[in-house]
């Protein structure tokens, strides 16, 4: 993968000590894609409709009670 140097050079300053480029650019993917999975998470919600809200509620009900009945 081409990369600037001035990209190298953040994606350097970044690193600890010992830290390759790469451990570097797969912890940044790892924060990238978690804010990611937390955005559509949030998006989802807002999405949801009182009726989805209360039929998602009234479905968690029946596993926590089967749960419960298992414990």
């Amino acid at each position: 993968m081409k990369i600037s140097t001035d990209t190298r050079d953040r994606l350097r300053a970044l690193s600890a000590h010992g830290e390759s480029l790469e451990d570097v650019v797969l912890a940044a993917l790892d924060v990238y894609e978690s804010q990611q999975f937390w955005a559509d998470a949030e998006a989802a919600g807002a999405a949801e409709t009182a009726a989805q809200r209360a039929e998602r509620k009234r479905s968690e009900a029946e596993v926590d009670a089967w749960m419960d009945r298992l414990g």
